[in-house]
């Protein structure tokens, strides 16, 4: 991980507004800036950032949220529960990606291609 970690907001957003001024002084500066202060996103990524599975969990409204990386990108994945005979939750299903997903996902990409 990079950047600065547990500063006040301002002093964080006063190095990252010098970065930012230093990299657009030489165009041949790569560096990526991206502002963001301790948020919730921010937590989720960290922990995503430290494991092998690319996964975590944080609490956002009194609900545990889970979040994971994945290879097909942003969008909308049906969720299916499946439960035992008293009703209990066993499991979460979520589809990633199947033949009707992958099509639909070529068919965008066709769509909206620059080519």
């Amino acid at each position: 991980m990079y950047g600065w970690a547990d500063l006040p907001v301002s002093e964080a957003a006063d190095r990252a507004i010098a970065l930012q001024e230093w990299k657009q002084a030489v165009a041949e500066r790569m560096i990526a800036v991206d502002f963001r202060p301790h948020s919730h996103h921010w937590q989720i990524m960290a922990q995503i950032r430290a494991t092998k599975h690319e996964a975590g969990t944080i609490e956002v409204g009194g609900t545990r949220t889970m979040c994971f990386m994945t290879s097909w990108g942003d969008g909308v994945f049906p969720v299916s529960a499946d439960h035992d005979a008293d009703g209990h939750l066993v499991q979460i299903r979520i589809t990633l990606g199947d033949s009707q997903r992958q099509a639909q996902l070529e068919a965008m990409y066709d769509r909206f291609s620059l080519e």
